[in-house]
C-alpha cells in the first residue's frame, strides 16, 4: 500500500494512509513513503482531500502521479494545496526520488513552496532528506533519520536555512506498531510524539500522544491524537480526532500548534 502523506498545519503533523506519525514509521516526512514507491509497479495517479471541523476549519487537496521503479528508483511527481488556520494558503509543488539498497530506504525531495498571508506572498525552495532502516536486519526494529523542509532560498529571509530535523524508532510486528519520534521544528521547539497501531486491514486504528516543548521560556503542550481509516477498494476514507490538553496563547509559532480541538476528515483514490 502506498501511503500518501498531506502536510498540514505549517507542516508540522502528517496525515497518512496509516495515520498519523506512526503510519510513517518515525518522522518519515515524504509526501510519499519511498518504500511503498518501490514496492509499486504501476504508474498510479493518487488525488485526496482533507476536511477540518473545529474552531477553525481546514480544506487541503493534494494530487500525486507515482512513477514506477526501475533498478530500485522510483519517482513522485506532487502538487498540494492547504488552506489553514494560520490565516495562510499554502501551494506547493514537488519532485521526489526515492529507492533501496539492501534493507535501507533512501529518498530525497525538492519543492517549490508559496505561503500566501493577507497581501503578501512568498516563495521558497526547499529540500527534503530522509533515511530508513532496520538495526538488525532480521529485527522487528528500525529507525528513521529525516531533514524536513530546509529552505535553500526564501523571498522571506526569516525563512532561509530553517528546517525541521527529526529521528524515530519503531517496533513493527504484523498488525501492531509502535513508535517515538522526536523532531526539533523550525529551529524553535521539540515535538516529542509516542504512539502505536493496530492494522486489521481493511481496517487502520492508530493514537499518538505529541508532546511540544519550547526550551527557550519552558512553555509546553500534551494533546491526544486518535483515529483510523478503512480501505475500501480504491477509495481510503479516515478520520482523526486531536485534543490538546493545554491551550497557549500568543503569536510564534509554537502557541499557534496548540489550537483548540479537531476533527479531521480525509478521502483520498488512487488510478
Amino acid at each position: 500500500m502506498i501511503l500518501l502523506t498531506i502536510l498540514c498545519l505549517g507542516d508540522i503533523i502528517d496525515f497518512a494512509g496509516d495515520g498519523r506519525y506512526v503510519g510513517a514509521t518515525g518522522p518519515w516526512a515524504f509526501r510519499v513513503n519511498p518504500a511503498g514507491i518501490v514496492e509499486n509497479e504501476l504508474r498510479q495517479l493518487l488525488i485526496s482531500n482533507t476536511l477540518r471541523l473545529g474552531a477553525s476549519n481546514v480544506r487541503s487537496f493534494s494530487v500525486s502521479l507515482i512513477q514506477p521503479a526501475k533498478d530500485s528508483l522510483a519517482g513522485v511527481l506532487s502538487l498540494s494545496s492547504d488552506f489553514s488556520d494560520f490565516n495562510k494558503e499554502r501551494l506547493s509543488f514537488l519532485y521526489g526520488v526515492a529507492g533501496r539498497s539492501g534493507n535501507v530506504d533512501l529518498g530525497m525531495n525538492i519543492g517549490l513552496e508559496r505561503i500566501k498571508e493577507d497581501s503578501s506572498e512568498n516563495y521558497s525552495v526547499f529540500v527534503d532528506v530522509g533515511v530508513r532502516g532496520k538495526f538488525v536486519e532480521d529485527g522487528y526494529a528500525y529507525y528513521s533519520i529525516v531533514v524536513k523542509k530546509f529552505r535553500v532560498w526564501s523571498s522571506d529571509s526569516d525563512l532561509i536555512n530553517t528546517a525541521d530535523l527529526g529521528a524515530g524508532i519503531s517496533l513493527e510486528f504484523d498488525q501492531m506498531k509502535f513508535s517515538f519520534d522526536a523532531m526539533y521544528v523550525s529551529n524553535e521547539f521539540w515535538n516529542l510524539a509516542p504512539g502505536a497501531q493496530l492494522n486489521l486491514l481493511p481496517v487502520n486504528l492508530y493514537f499518538a500522544v505529541p508532546f511540544f516543548y519550547k526550551p527557550e521560556n519552558s512553555k509546553s503542550s500534551l494533546s491526544l491524537d486518535f483515529g483510523g481509516n478503512v480501505q475500501i477498494g480504491d477509495f481510503n476514507i479516515g478520520v482523526s480526532v486531536y485534543y490538546p490538553f493545554s491551550k497557549q496563547t500568543g503569536s510564534d509559532l509554537f502557541n499557534e500548534l496548540n489550537y483548540d480541538w479537531h476533527i479531521d476528515f480525509r478521502v483520498g483514490i488512487k488510478w
